[in-house]
C-alpha cells in the first residue's frame, strides 16, 4: 500500500502562508484603489511566497529557487510596488501637496467658518458671575 508523507508543519511554512494571503489582501485592495500596476506586484509578491502556487511554477519551468531567493524576489517586488504607489499618488490636490516645489500652499480641505460669540447673562439657572 502506498503511505502518505506526513504533513511537515514548519515556522518558514507558516509565516509563508500568512504573508502570502497579506499580500492578496493588498493586492485585493489596490484593485478597489485602482492602482492596477502596483496590485500586480502584490499578486507576483503573494505568488512567490504561498509555496503550493510557487512549487507548481518551479515544476512548470523546471527551476529550483531557494527560500532566500525567494526572500530576496519578495522584496524587490514590493519595493517595485512601492515606487509604482509612490510615483501616482505624490499629488494630493485636497491638501494642497504636490511633488514640486512651489512656495505657497494652498489649502482646499480648510473650512473658513465666520465665528461669533456672545457671553450670556445665565448659565443655566445661576447667573453668570
Amino acid at each position: 500500500m502506498n503511505q502518505k508523507e506526513p504533513l511537515k508543519i514548519t515556522l518558514s511554512g507558516i509565516l509563508c502562508w500568512i504573508f502570502g494571503l497579506f499580500f492578496i489582501l493588498i493586492a485585493i485592495g489596490m484593485i478597489i484603489e485602482h492602482e492596477y500596476f502596483s496590485a500586480l506586484f502584490w499578486f507576483l509578491a503573494a505568488f512567490v511566497s504561498l509555496s503550493p502556487i510557487s512549487n507548481l511554477i518551479e515544476s512548470k519551468l523546471n527551476i529550483s529557487v531557494s527560500g532566500a531567493v525567494r526572500l530576496l524576489v519578495v522584496i524587490i517586488l514590493l519595493a517595485g510596488s512601492f515606487a509604482v504607489y509612490d510615483a501616482h499618488t505624490s499629488t494630493w490636490s485636497s491638501s494642497g501637496f504636490s511633488s514640486e516645489s512651489h512656495s505657497t500652499i494652498q489649502y482646499d480641505n480648510v473650512s473658513y467658518w465666520d465665528w461669533k460669540w456672545s457671553t450670556p447673562s445665565y448659565i443655566g439657572n445661576t447667573k453668570a458671575p
